[in-house]
């Protein structure tokens, strides 16, 4: 149902990254007359002629939805999303790798909903939507577990994992072959879905109900939780960077915070007013 198009400002945002730089940040932040979205391309994805997949995942969603009719549904924003990625990456020849991929948070002005596909978070006025997967769950606390071990036994430092790179952490094995269950129209608790130019089965698509919004927030999974202002998610950043700083005691994280930098991840927030 087309909503009446309210008047919307954006009152904050912020689209950072805590890579060495802004060339290789894979998240999107795009505001147009119709809609605001969050886009996070995923760090494994594999390379498309030497440019990172997340890269161009989230450039090909971030392109769909400025050319998107402002009457567009869910389900038009998510197959045009996988037609434009399909076209981007052309023929895979190795399904064994996994597909560029991306996930994203998109508020419709006209529809007056929020749609997510994969774990950005979302939070509608007072309703916090925190994204996540079972996958990662796993992944995570696997990694945990395994530098806590290391870490009480002597055989690492601090210091040195906080050097190790994403993909070298312990989940590798994981990470390399969790495409198994992309897009998998499974009740298989591991599945999950993405926007990686295969089709998205309509149970990873959730559609939250924004006709009376006053706010919305929309973040990528670098910040923690979708909190109701930019300096309170930043806040909760630091003093995990702080206190822990491998991200693996007060909270389970993908990877740890690198010396020198602010953000443990590509990080993204919007927050946007409603008339």
């Amino acid at each position: 149902m087309i909503a009446a198009k309210r008047p919307f400002r954006v009152v904050e945002s912020l689209c950072a990254t805590g890579k060495e730089s802004e060339a290789k940040k894979e998240d999107r932040l795009i505001v147009t007359d119709d809609f605001a979205a969050v886009i996070d391309g995923a760090t494994s994805s594999g390379p498309i002629g030497g440019r990172a997949g997340g890269i161009v995942a989230a450039e090909a969603v971030e392109q769909t939805i400025k050319d998107l009719p402002s009457d567009a549904t869910v389900r038009d924003f998510v197959d045009r999303a996988t037609a434009n990625i399909a076209q981007a990456i052309g023929h895979w020849p190795d399904e064994t790798i996994m597909r560029p991929s991306a996930v994203a948070a998109v508020w419709s002005r006209a529809r007056g909903e929020v749609w997510r596909v994969g774990d950005c978070h979302v939070r509608i006025d007072r309703q916090e939507y925190s994204g996540g997967k079972e996958i990662d769950r796993i992944g995570y606390e696997f990694r945990c577990a395994v530098i806590r071990a290391r870490l009480r036994l002597g055989m690492t430092s601090l210091e040195a994992e906080r050097r190790v790179p994403t993909l070298e952490q312990p989940f590798r094995p994981l990470v390399l072959a969790q495409h198994a269950f992309l897009n998998l129209d499974s009740d298989d608790p591991l599945a999950y879905g993405a926007l990686a130019g295969t089709f998205v089965p309509d149970r990873f698509i959730e559609v939250f109900g924004a006709t009376d919004a006053r706010e919305v927030v929309l973040a990528s999974d670098g910040f923690l939780s979708p909190s109701p202002s930019l300096a309170e998610g930043l806040a909760e950043i630091a003093r995990v960077r702080e206190n822990d700083p491998l991200m693996v005691d007060l909270v389970m994280g993908s990877r740890p915070f690198v010396p020198g930098r602010d953000y443990f991840d590509d990080t993204t927030y919007l927050r946007i007013e409603i008339d």
